[in-house]
């Protein structure tokens, strides 16, 4: 494992990114909140006006209005948002398939988002939290080949310490991980029962696991004669580049405090991987109650796996489902499974998150099973529902505007969810409160910027 002070990635942060001052102009119109007092907390909103992005501040989010013009810190243009321990804000930054950058902010003892560290570290394609760091994590080549020339695929993981700043990275091997010779990526960090959990994504075999393991091939047809694909979805001859395991979910539990150490792992044939899919991003979809039972949501994207003439593919067959881990177990519970797309609009889920309770919000491919196939990262992922895991329910959301996007992350707080929407034909973004109990959406807070990503709570700083 390698270790970096915080000077080190302070100095790499200021090499790959210019760490930006907080703007102080004047404005008539700033919607100004009393000074709060140290020991307090406000809520923390990323918001972005052209290519710039600031961190500002309010009181609720239930209505009102707060401005970016004199009244925000000018920060990293992040990707995600993490919310560490209601101290810190972590920006995190993609970077597409380049080294990652990012950032911690805090409140001052005036209420100010004000930067604490800076990071650089390998690619991200997933994220949470464990102990005193911010983890991300991605699949990549090992940094030595094989006698034949072929480099396995290995699990990168950087360790970001909210506390001290520093940064260690580690890696395990990714290939062969779940026994089936195949490849995988994680989706979803989560904390639950002193432990921590994760999707386990099977992504094919690598010329590396086709030599090491070949009587794991189930069809030789599988395998590409040539190279082919783009971007994310580009492929070598001689691999395969998709799961032969479209059907089954995997969740590995681990103990301790390292990815080093041998998982548990958890798996069912009763819904297919558990995560949602843009690009080389993999989106989160399982999620802990807070009684520490584990809901794992699987969209069903087995199904996109269609073959073509110069592809084949095994393709999947299941529906968007969920089942779960209850607390204290290690294995899924064999009495729970909820067909999603049999409720509500019938429609597929693209993202999920939790909210309270029994309580979870459903991101959902509009226009079905066949968009999602189909129209892939342009298929229209507005429509919102709430699941109610205990009485198996969906309630669509209602209330909300029809020319919006999301933002990014909900904030979930005392039973309700607040959504960032940003609005396509004008006007400004705002936070629309939604009952959980009635999937009944209010607008809340406007903030006064372009579009805004999330929102979260921070204690202010003591002297």
């Amino acid at each position: 494992m390698k270790k970096n002070s915080y000077v080190n990635a302070m100095v790499l942060g200021l090499l790959t990114i210019s760490i930006m001052t907080a703007c102080n102009k004047d404005n008539e119109d700033i919607v100004s909140n009393p000074e709060p007092d140290a020991g307090e907390s406000q809520y923390v909103i990323p918001a972005a006006v052209g290519d710039a992005s600031y961190l500002i501040t309010a009181e609720s989010l239930d209505e009102g209005e707060v401005t970016v013009a004199g009244n925000g810190t000018e920060v990293l243009n992040a990707s995600y948002w993490v919310y560490k321990d209601h101290d810190y804000v972590f920006a995190l930054v993609y970077n597409k398939g380049g080294a990652g950058t990012g950032a911690s902010y805090y409140l001052n003892v005036n209420g100010k988002p004000v930067e604490k560290y800076a990071y650089t570290y390998n690619r991200i394609t997933t994220y949470g939290t464990w102990g005193d760091n911010v983890i991300t994590a991605s699949t990549g080549d090992a940094s030595a080949a094989d006698e034949n020339g072929y480099y396995p695929q290995v699990l990168l993981f950087n360790y970001l310490n909210a506390k001290d700043g520093s940064h260690e990275e580690a890696s395990v091997n990714a290939e062969n991980f779940l026994g089936n010779g195949e490849k995988v990526h994680f989706a979803g960090i989560i904390e639950a029962n002193n432990k921590l959990y994760t999707s386990v994504i099977p992504a094919g075999m690598s010329l590396y696991g086709i030599s090491k393991w070949p009587d794991k091939i189930t069809d030789e047809t599988l395998i590409t004669t040539e190279a082919g694909g783009s971007g994310s979805g580009a492929y070598t001859a001689g691999v395969i580049p998709s799961t032969q395991y479209p059907d089954k979910a995997y969740i590995a539990i681990y103990s301790g405090d390292s990815f080093n150490n041998e998982p548990i792992i958890a798996e069912t044939d009763k819904i297919g991987f558990a995560c949602g899919r843009r690009r080389s991003q993999y989106y989160q979809t399982i999620w802990a109650t807070n009684e520490g039972d584990v809901y794992a949501f699987s969209p069903g994207y087995g199904r996109t796996f269609v073959s073509t003439d110069e592809l084949k593919k095994v393709t999947g067959k299941l529906p968007s489902g969920v089942v779960r881990i209850k607390a204290g177990e290690t294995d899924f519970d064999k009495d729970y499974y909820v067909n999603i797309e049999k409720l509500g609009n019938k429609n597929p889920i693209y993202r999920c998150w939790y909210i309270d309770g029994d309580y979870f919000l459903l991101q959902l491919y509009k226009n079905g099973v066949e968009s999602m196939i189909s129209d892939g990262t342009n298929a229209d992922v507005s429509e919102l529902a709430i699941f109610d895991a205990e009485n198996q329910t969906l309630k669509m959301v209602s209330g909300l505007p029809t020319d919006m996007s999301i933002g990014g992350e909900p904030y979930a707080e005392d039973g309700s969810v607040y959504i960032p929407i940003n609005v396509t034909t004008g006007g400004y973004p705002a936070f629309y409160k939604v009952d959980a109990a009635t999937g009944n959406a209010v607008k809340g807070l406007t903030v006064k910027a372009e579009s805004i990503q999330t929102v979260g709570k921070l204690n202010i700083a003591k002297e």
